[in-house]
């Protein structure tokens, strides 16, 4: 049996690992990238998986590095099924007026700019081939918005968009656009949270605690498996409730 392969753009740290992991157990191959971080994790996950893996080290702020890893994917891969993009930045909490220049352009260049080029890039790739699915990451800050987290929420609301409208374009080539708009995850950048905050999180969340990426990833895994067949353009919140009420 052909085997299908997944691009986690992404994947060292966080929600990222943890859909490799989930794609790693449903049989994919996966070409995984990453900016910084430990590699190993990831190889081990593939190896015990029998999941071949393709690594990529990739600058997600460079349109150019974003074309060349899809030029990589067709030497490398015979058929790329789904492509998933997780990176996101978050700098300390402050409100907008005391963002500087360079703290905004950050996280405009990682979390949307980085969609944008993705997108463009993955829809080139399977819009040729008439399937696929693609799937962004993005939060309920990108819906809601946050205090004190505005230049955050606004790059998380421009993928949604993005997704939004993504889907309309690439209908009519059989391929599907969808994000995943996870909440309070436990990951590096709910460390920097102090017990207190913790507890509010969880008081203010309907199931009474934080995400864990495996949450996150099997919404992921879901939207990239045929059973989603007749899903597009959709944002679908893993927040446990929390914002709705």
């Amino acid at each position: 049996m052909i085997k299908k392969t997944a691009l986690i753009v992404g994947a060292s740290s966080g929600i990222g690992k943890e859909i490799v992991n989930e794609f790693a157990k449903s049989g994919y191959n996966v070409v995984a990238t990453y900016n910084s971080g430990d590699f190993v994790e990831i190889e081990n996950i593939c190896k015990k998986n029998n999941s071949n893996l393709f690594n990529y080290n990739l600058n997600v702020k460079n349109a150019d590095d974003m074309a060349n890893l899809f030029k990589f994917i067709e030497k490398e891969v015979d058929f790329l099924d789904c492509a998933v993009f997780c990176p996101g930045v978050s700098l300390d909490e402050k409100l907008l007026f005391d963002f500087d220049v360079n703290e905004i352009n950050e996280i405009i260049d990682v979390n949307l700019k980085g969609a944008i080029f993705f997108g463009s890039e993955a829809m080139k790739y399977f819009c040729k081939r008439q399937h696929g699915s693609i799937i962004f990451i993005s939060s309920i800050y990108g819906i809601y918005g946050g205090a004190c987290e505005s230049v955050y929420s606004a790059s998380k609301g421009g993928v949604i968009a993005l997704t939004k409208a993504m889907a309309l374009e690439c209908g009519s080539f059989n391929v599907r656009v969808n994000c995943v708009a996870p909440g309070f995850i436990q990951t590096k950048m709910t460390d920097k949270f102090n017990e207190e905050e913790r507890e509010n999180i969880k008081l203010n969340t309907p199931l009474n605690r934080l995400g864990r990426p495996e949450d996150v990833a099997g919404v992921v895994a879901f939207l990239a498996n045929d059973k989603a067949a007749f899903m597009t353009g959709e944002i679908i919140e893993v927040a446990g409730g929390a914002c709705k009420f």
